[in-house]
C-alpha cells in the first residue's frame, strides 16, 4: 500500500474514532496552554519610613576668650586637635596678678589684727561703761571702729577672691571636650578680653541632627508628640548612600512652628565616637515607626499599569485568568503593598502576565508563596525615594 492510502485510510479511522480520538488528544491540548508562575498574597507589616533632609549641628560651640590681660607665653594646643574639658589651651603672663594677690592676702592680715583690736578695745570700753567709768559716747565710738574693721576685713576677703580668679583666668583652659578651631593668636601676643574670640571648641560626641517635619507627616505618621518619642526609629544616611549604624534618640522639638513652610524642627542626638558626623554638614534622616498596620503584599512583577488603573492578574482553582483592578501603598526593594483589591492567600500570576488573557485558563508551571519577610527586611528602603 503506497503512503497516500495509508494516509487517506488513517484520516477515516480517525474521523470515525471522534470523541475518543478528542479524549486521547486532551492532554496534548492542554500542554498548548500559555505559561506563567503563579504565587499566593502574603501578608506583612508595612513600617512608613521618610526620607528628609537635615543637617548636623553642635550641641555645644563654645568661643575661647581672655577674661585678664597680659603677654601670651604659651599655645597648649594645635589647630584641629580634639581637646578634653580643663586641658591647657593658652597661658598668658601672671606676674601682676601674682603680685596682686599677695596683696590681698597681706592686707586680710592687716584687717585681721585692726579687728581684733578694736574688738577687744570694745570689749573694755563695754566693760566700763558698765561700771560707770566710761561715757556712752565712747562705747559708741569702741563699736563704730570694731565694726568698720570688720567691713573693711570682709572687702579684702572679697579683693583676695577677684585677685585668685585673675591669676587663674592667666590659664585659659578648655571649656568642654571637643575639637578645636583656628588660632587667631600667635605666642608673643598681647591679649585683653576685647581680643575677641581667640579660638572655638565644638562638641563632636554627642552630636544633634536637625531637620523638619511637616505637621502633615506629624500627624499622619504618629499624632501626637508622646508617639512620636514612643514609637519612631530614626537613621541617617552619610553622603556616600551608606546608612549611619547608630540610631539615634529624639532630643527635642522646636516650641514653634515655621509659618513659611508649616513644618516642625526636630533634633536628635547620635553617638558620634569615631567622628563621622560634622557640625554643619547636610545628611539624609530616614524617620520611621517600629509599628505599623498588616497589608497584602505581592512581587512587583505581578503589577501591571493600563489606563484604567492598576490592576493584577488573579487565578481561580482551574487557573482561569481574571483581572483584579488594585490600590497600592508603598513599595520596598522586594515588595509591593497593597492597600486594597486583594485578600492574603489568593492566588495571582507573578510572572508571564504578558501571556495571560482574561477569561482564558493558563499552564502553571510554579506556584510559590510570597516572601512577606523580605517585606520587614525592606520596609526602611521604602522611603529613601520618597
Amino acid at each position: 500500500m503506497n503512503k497516500r492510502k495509508l494516509l487517506c485510510l488513517l484520516s477515516v479511522i480517525f474521523v470515525l474514532a471522534g470523541g475518543t480520538f478528542v479524549r486521547a488528544a486532551a492532554p496534548a491540548a492542554n500542554a498548548r496552554l500559555e505559561l506563567v508562575a503563579a504565587g499566593r498574597v502574603g501578608e506583612a507589616e508595612n513600617i512608613s519610613t521618610r526620607r528628609y533632609p537635615g543637617r548636623v549641628v553642635s550641641p555645644a560651640s563654645i568661643a575661647v576668650t581672655a577674661r585678664v590681660s597680659g603677654d601670651l607665653l604659651e599655645i597648649g594646643f594645635k589647630e584641629g586637635d580634639f581637646v578634653k574639658k580643663g586641658q591647657l589651651l593658652y597661658r598668658l603672663d601672671d606676674i601682676r596678678y601674682v603680685a596682686a594677690k599677695r596683696s590681698a592676702e597681706a592686707k586680710i592680715a592687716e584687717y585681721k589684727a585692726r579687728v581684733a583690736y578694736s574688738k577687744a578695745n570694745f570689749d573694755r570700753t563695754r566693760e566700763l561703761f558698765e561700771k560707770d567709768v566710761s561715757t556712752q559716747d565712747e562705747l559708741e565710738s569702741a563699736r563704730s571702729e570694731y565694726e568698720a574693721y570688720q567691713a573693711t576685713l570682709a572687702a579684702a576677703e572679697a579683693d583676695l577672691i577677684v585677685a585668685d580668679d585673675d591669676l587663674k583666668n592667666t590659664r585659659i583652659v578648655a571649656p568642654a571636650d571637643g575639637r578645636i578651631g583656628v588660632n587667631a593668636v600667635p605666642v608673643g601676643s598681647y591679649v585683653t578680653p576685647s581680643s575677641g574670640t581667640l579660638s572655638t571648641v565644638v562638641q563632636m560626641d554627642p552630636v544633634r541632627v536637625r531637620f523638619s517635619l511637616s505637621n502633615r507627616d506629624f500627624l499622619t505618621l504618629f499624632g501626637d508628640e508622646q508617639t512620636l518619642r514612643d514609637r519612631s526609629t530614626i537613621k541617617l544616611l552619610l553622603a556616600n548612600g551608606t546608612e549611619y549604624g547608630e540610631v539615634g534618640k529624639l532630643d527635642f522639638i522646636d516650641n514653634t512652628t515655621n509659618e513659611q513652610t508649616d513644618t516642625l524642627q526636630i533634633y536628635v542626638v547620635f553617638p558620634n565616637e569615631r567622628h563621622r558626623l560634622s557640625p554643619g554638614s547636610t545628611i539624609s534622616v530616614l524617620l520611621g515607626r517600629t509599628e505599623g498596620t498588616k497589608l497584602p503584599v505581592v512581587l512587583p512583577s505581578a503589577v501591571m499599569y493600563d489606563s484604567d488603573g492598576t490592576y493584577v492578574y488573579v487565578l481561580d482553582e482551574n487557573n482561569v485568568v481574571s483581572r483584579r483592578d488594585i490600590e497600592l501603598a508603598q513599595a520596598t526593594q522586594d515588595l509591593q503593598f497593597v492597600k486594597s483589591g486583594l485578600e492574603v492567600g489568593e492566588r495571582i500570576i507573578i510572572d508571564g502576565t504578558h501571556k495571560a488573557i482574561p477569561g482564558k485558563p493558563v499552564n502553571v508551571v510554579e506556584d510559590k508563596e510570597t516572601d512577606a519577610d523580605a517585606a520587614s527586611d525592606g520596609a526602611s528602603d521604602a522611603g529613601k525615594t520618597n
